[in-house]
């Protein structure tokens, strides 16, 4: 695989998160935007609310989480996205990535200025489940994503 030379800071490095544990429990219903947007913070990572979502990143990617399935502004999934214009995207790159990667599966747009990708990641909240889980679930997407910028173009290594 070609990301083996990519070098990718982890993120518990990067985002110096080695600090308190977040053991408690996620609130029934799911997290709100303004929670989510602060439990980002508490990570290190500037984030800000915008319409139905929360803008962050890591790693030199920028990344939006947006809630599904909400009632009364609690939702009970959460869906990471992160997405580059490509202007000349490899041929077959998204249909490799969806192939040989797990977690982020890769989707393709046509843009007026080229391609657009995007990958996404998708976590579904259950009952007693905690912050540190969607540590985790950050953790994870946060990491991969460089990798799937780089695959698809967006990041040049050197």
């Amino acid at each position: 695989m070609r990301f083996s030379a990519l070098p990718v800071v982890v993120v518990v490095a990067a985002m110096g998160l080695a600090g308190t544990a977040q053991a408690q429990t996620l609130p029934a219903g799911g997290p709100t935007l303004e929670e989510v947007s602060t439990w980002l913070r508490g990570q290190g990572l500037d984030t800000r609310v915008d319409g139905d979502r929360v803008q962050s990143g890591a790693n030199g990617v920028s990344w939006d989480l947006t809630g599904f399935d909400c009632t009364a502004g609690r939702c009970r999934s959460w869906q990471f996205s992160a997405g580059f214009l490509i202007p000349d995207l490899p041929e077959g790159a998204v249909s490799r990535w969806n192939l040989e990667m797990r977690y982020l599966k890769a989707l393709e747009l046509p843009h007026a200025d080229g391609r657009a990708v995007a990958a996404q990641y998708d976590v579904l909240i259950t009952p007693g489940m905690t912050w540190d889980a969607m540590t985790e679930h950050m953790r994870l997407f946060a990491s991969v994503a460089p990798l799937f910028a780089a695959e698809m173009g967006a990041i040049v290594e050197e």
